[in-house]
């Protein structure tokens, strides 16, 4: 990363960004090596003058790392995790706003508290609001798609621009937006009203399932494999179907409540980590003809 001729960018950033920056504690695996450089802007116009005055070839942005595996080897590049300013969640006009940090569960909690439903499925899924966007987060029937009603982003030349919930192309798990935006804040559609006391019931009702079906207590990143469109099994299905289940790697192992899961508990190698994913999708390819798609990322 290089710096453009700005007197200002050392005195206005410094304590912002963070060179060969340790990520294993930005990633719910609990591993990663170091990237090049860490920012974490403060507001949204730290994020433009940094984007403006500072020039790299690599970047990814980060929300709570609840779906990111990190490599061992680390990232050559600049890490962005926007800062608290992007985590206010407000409503005017019947409509929930909220910025890209805020977490899912907070945006679901603050709809109950204005009794706006159809929010409640957020309350299940960890991370924030603007990796939810990117990759269409859902659980039970509903997903991010069905909420929004458009979206802020800015591009790497810090210019910003409003997307319309019809523009972006959603799909399974995919919404289609140029890695090269970064999602500022989200602008929900208009829901139905439900008492406070209905919502949280259907939370409660949600987490319930959540805590019989998935495992709760362990290092992960959530489900590791998309449920494949061409195949009447779910992906922890197959795993199970073809063996891939017991399958492990140094420390890298499936979860036993749901194999679907990676239970990194004992903080395996991401090597590791990796040998075991190809492996179950080598066999599970070799047995079916189904490439089992990752839904986490791996950095």
């Amino acid at each position: 990363m290089t710096k453009l001729n700005n007197k200002e960018a050392n005195s206005r950033l410094k304590d912002q960004i963070k060179s060969n920056y340790l990520l294993n504690k930005n990633s719910w695996f609990g591993i990663g090596g170091k990237a090049s450089f860490f920012f974490q802007p403060k507001n949204k116009e730290d994020l433009k003058f940094f984007l403006t005055n500072f020039k790299f070839e690599k970047f990814i942005t980060i929300g709570s790392g609840s779906n990111i595996l990190f490599r061992d080897s680390g990232f050559q590049g600049v890490v962005i995790k926007l800062g608290k300013e992007f985590s206010k969640i407000e409503e005017s006009n019947s409509c929930i706003t909220a910025g890209a940090a805020a977490l899912k569960s907070k945006v679901s909690e603050f709809a109950k508290t204005k009794s706006f439903s159809e929010f409640e499925f957020l309350s299940s899924i960890p991370g924030t609001i603007g990796g939810g966007v990117f990759m269409n987060a859902g659980c039970y029937g509903s997903e991010m798609s069905d909420i929004i009603d458009q979206i802020t982003v800015m591009n790497l030349l810090g210019k910003e621009k409003t997307i319309t919930r019809k523009e972006i192309k959603f799909n399974y798990r995919k919404s289609g937006l140029p890695k090269n935006y970064i999602v500022l804040d989200i602008l929900f559609r208009k829901t139905k009203n439900l008492s406070p006391l209905t919502i949280e019931k259907n939370i409660q009702l949600m987490k319930n399932q959540k805590k019989i079906n998935q495992p709760s207590g362990i290092r992960t990143g959530g489900s590791t494999f998309k449920n494949p469109l061409s195949s009447k099994l779910k992906a922890w299905e197959l795993i199970k179907k073809y063996g891939c289940d017991e399958l492990f790697f140094g420390n890298a192992k499936f979860s036993e409540h749901h194999c679907n899961f990676i239970d990194n508990t004992n903080l395996a190698s991401s090597e590791d980590i990796e040998k075991l994913i190809k492996e179950t999708q080598k066999k599970v390819l070799k047995n079916s003809g189904i490439k089992l798609e990752l839904e986490i990322n791996i950095i």
